[in-house]
């Protein structure tokens, strides 16, 4: 069977789940393509999309409603093919399903369940696929559901990715020096804005909650890439690269030894010990992504379900500074309840541990996140998925007592990097977050966020210079420039 991926593209390409999903329909004997565009008239119009037996699409929410779209402009022009969504936002809003002529929905992991899928659809459904949604006679009928499905157990099981999709088809993705790579799959913890958190309820009684590849198997999958494509840095994209300390040690070992090349890693700060930082930083890591969230502890503790202290945040960016380790921290604004000095204390955090990229998005409550029902239960957000924007750095879909109350979030989310880096910033920002939101703000923040990852982390093939961080004095002096002394 044939099955091209329809997509509206990227400028990098981190969908490892696309490139997995892609490798597994071809153990199975399909034919597989990718075909992206950001018109769905042009992209009808490819031989890939018209010569397939089932176009795919993956969907976050926000984004779900460009799908949706195509999902009704492709089964106009193509009224036998089958359509089919996958992707976070049918994961947990499978009713997505309802509003569009889909074939079905893809709830979770689908290297194993897609591939069945395609058997039963063509067969004419003699059972239902476990792990779908569908809908028969060509996404008319009624709404079925398949029973539950587990996510994949054993990883290494898994073929390699499809990473000839993206890097053979553009010179863009495959010049790029760093490329992404997924170790490991699942996060233990239940941070409320997160969808792990559902996750974790639906995989709990399949086993396990932490899933990884063998070290020696990530290793494979780094060489291959390097060898055929070439490659500077590993991106790894894991949602959390060392909450299994085992599985760290035994990659430390084994990854400078048999790849030695620079690679970028998630993790939280709490887990910054000295023991896991010297594994880090001996294994090759040059830099990671950090989630410090918001500078108040309780708003971390009693909204974000993230209790973590400012002393441990600190002393974890101090680890990892000293060790020469960049740091890209998560922060995040416009978090119902939290007062403007608590957000402004985010700023004040982030400066205090000396971070090499402040990445500042404006809390969205996804759908299935303990937030989202925190956040309607009192009064915060009306539950209208459908407005929230396809991007974290979108307009916050919040409730505030007044509009300058939501056009402050909007400033400072597009002002926050450089108020992170910049004292001069800080003192001034009460004032310039009081403006109307405009475009040099937008601008500012764009090119600030690009630069930074361009310059800063997608570069980072050496250890940087160690730098005093995280440090009490630099706190209070951060507070200060921001009147919260």
């Amino acid at each position: 069977m044939n099955v091209t991926f329809v997509s509206l593209g990227a400028r990098e390409p981190l969908a490892y789940g696309l490139m997995s999903l892609a490798a597994a329909l071809r153990r199975r004997g399909h034919a597989v393509a990718l075909v992206q565009d950001r018109d769905v008239a042009r992209l009808a119009a490819r031989a890939a999309v018209r010569g397939a037996d089932v176009l795919a699409m993956s969907a976050t929410t926000g984004l779900h409603r460009v799908y949706v779209r195509w999902a009704r402009e492709l089964r106009r022009r193509f009224p036998e093919k089958g359509l089919v969504l996958g992707g976070p936002h049918p994961t947990f809003f499978p009713r997505v399903i309802e509003q569009a002529p889909l074939d079905g929905v893809c709830i979770g992991e689908g290297e194993e369940s897609f591939p069945e899928f395609l058997a039963l659809w063509q067969a004419g459904y003699p059972e239902l696929p476990a792990g779908w949604w569908i809908r028969r006679d060509r996404g008319r009928g009624p709404v079925e559901r398949g029973a539950p499905r587990g996510p994949v157990r054993d990883l290494d099981r898994l073929p390699p990715p499809a990473s000839d999709l993206f890097y053979d088809a553009d010179a863009r993705y495959r010049g790029a020096p760093n490329k992404a790579f997924l170790a490991t799959r699942g996060c233990p913890h239940r941070c409320a804005y997160c969808f792990n958190s559902r996750l974790n309820q639906r995989y709990r009684p399949y086993g396990p909650l932490l899933r990884a590849h063998d070290p020696e198997r990530v290793c494979d999958d780094v060489l291959r890439v390097r060898d055929r494509w070439g490659l500077r840095l590993a991106w790894f994209i894991d949602a959390n690269f060392c909450a299994n300390q085992r599985w760290l040690e035994a990659f430390a070992r084994i990854y400078p030894r048999r790849v030695g090349l620079p690679f970028f890693c998630k993790l939280r700060p709490e887990r910054a010990t000295g023991r896991t930082v010297r594994l880090l930083a001996d294994a090759g890591c040059t830099a990671v992504g950090l989630g410090i969230e918001s500078g108040s502890e309780r708003i971390r503790r009693e909204v974000l379900a993230r209790p973590c202290s400012d002393d441990e945040i600190l002393a974890g960016c101090r680890r990892l500074k000293a060790a020469g380790i960049r740091i890209l921290s998560f922060s995040m604004v416009g978090i119902p309840g939290a007062t403007f000095d608590e957000e402004l204390r985010t700023v004040a955090l982030n400066a205090a541990c000396r971070v090499d990229l402040a990445a500042a998005t404006i809390l969205q409550p996804y759908p299935g996140t303990p937030i989202a029902r925190w956040a309607e239960e009192r009064g915060h957000f009306d539950g209208n998925y459908e407005r929230l924007s396809y991007s974290y750095f979108g307009e916050s879909p919040f409730r505030y007592p007044t509009a300058r109350d939501r056009d402050r979030i909007t400033n400072l989310q597009r002002l926050f990097a450089f108020a992170v880096e910049f004292p001069e910033v800080r003192r001034r920002l009460r004032r310039l977050v009081d403006r109307e939101p405009n475009r040099l703000f937008r601008f500012l923040f764009e090119a600030r966020h690009n630069w930074g990852f361009r310059h800063h982390l997608y570069r980072a093939w050496k250890p940087a210079a160690p730098v005093a961080a995280g440090t009490a004095a630099l706190f209070s002096a951060a507070l200060a420039d921001l009147d919260l002394a």
